[in-house]
């Protein structure tokens, strides 16, 4: 039995604190007298029981049983007892239990001198069963079955299948034929099929997708596959090209949007069909509605939209490529006065969360978006979330903020600029450098400007700034003077640059910035006196940690302490000039 893990102690004392959850589950007892002690009514009756809550956990995120703690109270039971070796047996009792076998691993845990047995049960890419068939997920502090129609959704999730790929043997009549004579499927509407071919033709014409029959094309493009010496729709095929009744398998690939107004009324949309109808009617209204505010700075206008096109596009984009199509909900839209929200189904892809989604790809649909590339409605992975950043920054707008609930992932982007003084900067970039400001760049500038000063580390630890590059875009911002920097070589701080400080806040803020680090200066120098007697301009920038290019204001700062008579000039040697206390 293990006694040391990854996870520490005050880490179990906090999964206790919880109290029962979709992650922990707490047994008293459980009543084979021979291996844990004497029963209690209302706990585990049984192996077949520990089973069950084994599968449970399996088929959702993992978890911890705890043995020996009281449900209500959280408390320890103090007749619980343990045998390592009945322990063991316990665990090789749920792998006979269990199908495919789970296997858990034990951890003692001490608590108010008494020994618990703490059963870590891992996550499982596989869908597990108990050994009298019973499939079961745990949800909030229980188990539930799992109902036929969210085995799919299950599956999908855990990687078992790629939903976009499941073959679908819809059985219904031909009733035309294409150019080449070939009956056409009934599912298959062979209008949609000539329209997606077009539109690739159009964008990329040498596409190795584009083939001389439908038949061949279909297949190219993961549409159909074969099964039996059959060919039969994928979930790929009928959402780009099939018919209304094949269409109806997914009553639920729609896009829902409402327009709140200022007074409280609404107006909705609903979209549905095919992927690339409902994808284009949505987006044209979404564009019919964007709003231009004008930005004036000095020579230069610019033209700031409230959501910006391409950030519309490209979560739309992303939400119906992403979504998974297992579930039964539909994309919602939601746009209130100062804020849109859009909500997509699915939690985000294994790998991928909050905090790394613009690094990090893993297309829960390939094919889905394969085809999209193809017809220029998206890009290669991973480069939709760049320019939404990208169009946000340079127009001063915030970062798009994602909530992930348990069934859906949502992005809410706001309407207003935070700042104007990104605009402006973005703009100068693009005039100086003759090209636009490139993401990394406007993700440093964003920090700075939000933090007001900043030394490299914490520069490095911000959310998607790009470590390996950051010194790189420091010393080109400090080049273009967008940037400067205060304090000592091991603090060094970065902040905007005072010739590009416009509004009188922003120049206030700069020089109590810059007031500080010049008290802390002085006052560190009389430290030094009050040690030494004498301090000469190189003593003074290298105990200052200053770099090279400071010590014309080691002079200055010098020359304000005289002034003021906190010090004095007492001699000259070889271009040095010391100074001591008054």
């Amino acid at each position: 039995m293990k006694k040391l893990t990854k996870h520490s102690v005050q880490w179990f004392y906090n999964l206790i604190e919880k109290g029962e959850c979709d992650l922990v589950d707490f047994k008293e007892q459980l009543n084979d007298k021979v291996i844990f002690g004497h029963s209690l009514k209302g706990f585990s009756p049984s192996y077949e029981d520990m089973a069950k809550d084994v599968v449970a956990f399996a088929n959702f995120k993992g978890g911890f049983i705890f043995l020996g703690i009281v449900d209500k109270t959280k408390e320890v039971n103090p007749d619980f007892k343990f045998l390592d070796e009945k322990t063991f047996d316990l665990i090789r009792q749920v792998q006979d239990r269990t199908n495919p076998s789970i296997t858990l691993t034990a951890h003692k845990l001490n608590i108010d001198r008494k020994t618990l047995i703490v059963l870590e049960i891992p996550f499982s890419s596989q869908l597990h069963r108990t050994s009298k068939g019973e499939y079961l997920i745990r949800s909030n502090d229980g188990n539930r079955p799992i109902e036929p129609h969210q085995m799919a959704t299950i599956q999908s999730e855990k990687g078992l299948i790629v939903f976009d790929q499941k073959i679908w043997k819809m059985n219904l009549q031909s009733s035309e034929d294409d150019s080449q004579g070939i009956p056409v499927p009934g599912w298959q509407d062979l209008t949609k099929t000539r329209k997606l071919y077009n539109k690739i033709n159009k964008e990329k014409p040498t596409s190795p997708y584009l083939k001389s029959s439908q038949l061949e094309f279909t297949e190219t493009l993961g549409l159909v596959k074969e099964d039996g010496g059959l060919h039969w729709p994928t979930t790929t095929g009928i959402l780009f090209i099939g018919k209304p009744k094949a269409l109806r398998e997914f009553p639920y690939s729609q896009i829902k949007y409402i327009r709140y107004k200022e007074d409280g009324s609404y107006t909705p949309y609903e979209y549905s069909g095919d992927l690339i109808t409902i994808a284009d009617e949505c987006f044209g209204q979404l564009k019919s509605e964007i709003n231009l505010k004008e930005f004036n700075f000095g020579l230069f206008r610019e033209y700031v939209e409230d959501y910006p096109e391409i950030v519309l596009r490209e979560l739309l984009i992303n939400a119906i490529v992403h979504r998974d199509y297992s579930r039964q909900q539909i994309i919602e839209i939601r746009k209130y006065p100062g804020y849109m929200e859009i909500e997509s189904p699915g939690t985000f892809p294994e790998g991928i969360n909050e905090s790394n989604y613009l690094r990090k790809t893993n297309p829960r649909n390939p094919n889905i978006m394969d085809i999209f590339r193809e017809i220029n409605y998206a890009e290669k992975a991973g480069s939709g979330f760049d320019k939404i950043f990208t169009a946000l920054l340079t127009k001063g707008k915030s970062l798009p903020k994602p909530l992930q609930t348990d069934t859906s992932v949502l992005f809410k982007i706001e309407a207003e600029s935070y700042s104007e003084k990104l605009i402006e900067l973005s703009v100068l970039y693009k005039n100086l450098k003759k090209k636009d400001i490139d993401l990394e760049t406007i993700l440093v500038l964003n920090a700075i400007y939000l933090n007001k000063n900043s030394t490299v580390p914490e520069l490095a630890q911000t959310p998607f700034i790009n470590e390996y590059q950051l010194k790189r875009i420091l010393e080109e911002l400090q080049e273009l003077e967008f940037i400067e920097t205060t304090g000592k070589t091991s603090g060094l701080k970065y902040l905007i640059h005072k010739s590009k400080l416009a509004d009188l806040k922003d120049e206030m803020l700069y020089l109590k910035h810059k007031k500080q680090e010049k008290a802390r200066q002085e006052q560190a120098i009389l430290r030094y006196l009050d040690e030494f007697n004498e301090i000469d301009n190189e003593s003074a920038r290298k105990f200052l940690n200053l770099p090279d290019s400071e010590i014309y204001n080691v002079s200055r700062l010098f020359s304000d302490m005289v002034n003021k008579g906190w010090i004095k000039q007492l001699r000259r040697e070889r271009q040095k000039t010391f100074y001591g206390k008054s």
